[in-house]
This record gives C-alpha cells, sequence and structure tokens, in this order.
C-alpha cells in the first residue's frame, strides 16, 4: 500500500468586482436604452430595486462572473421628477450604488 501526499487545500480567494454603466445624470423624459456592466470575475452578484422603482424593468437580478445587460427606461408619462437607487452587491462583500432620476 502506497500514501499519497497530503491534498493541499487552497481556499479561493475572490475576484475583483466592478459596475459599470453609461445611465445620465439626469435621464431623459422620454427615457432611453443604457447599457450596466457587472463584472463579478469568480464572484456571485445580486442586484436590489427598490419595490416603489417598478418604472425601472431591469432583466436580470443576479448572476455571477461577467454581464453586461440592457436597462429599458421607459417615458415618464407623471408630473414628477422620479428617482432611485440601484444596488449591486458582490458576494466578495463589495457594493457599487447607481442613482437613476429621470426627468418630468
Amino acid at each position: 500500500v502506497t500514501a499519497c501526499a497530503t491534498d493541499q487545500h487552497v481556499k479561493p480567494v475572490a475576484g475583483p468586482f466592478a459596475v459599470g454603466h453609461d445611465i445620465p445624470t439626469l435621464v431623459p423624459t422620454a427615457g432611453g436604452t443604457y447599457t450596466l456592466t457587472i463584472d463579478a470575475s469568480t464572484n456571485g452578484w445580486w442586484l436590489e430595486v427598490p419595490v416603489e422603482a417598478s418604472w425601472l424593468p431591469v432583466g436580470r437580478k443576479f448572476g455571477s462572473a461577467k454581464v453586461v445587460q440592457q436597462l429599458v427606461i421607459p417615458a415618464n408619462g407623471s408630473a414628477a421628477l422620479r428617482s432611485t437607487t440601484l444596488k449591486i452587491n458582490s458576494s466578495n462583500g463589495e457594493t457599487e450604488t447607481i442613482e437613476v432620476k429621470q426627468n418630468k
């Protein structure tokens, strides 16, 4: 009987986490299509959208690795400025926020 060397267990190291977007400081009343890029490398991520922001549809709210998605912000038919905060969390503990405001 031969013995093998003791297995060396290596704990995985979380990779970098970055969020990018082209959402303007103030989205026009007519709305528009914008790109949201979440690069979580080896991490999982999830996106929190407040319940009161039903006017801002987000197609994918969780995942891992790098994801590029389109945010289609519809026209603002109300007489009020719309505002919300998107919060993107990484399983490595990092968080990014995006303020979204739409003109009335």
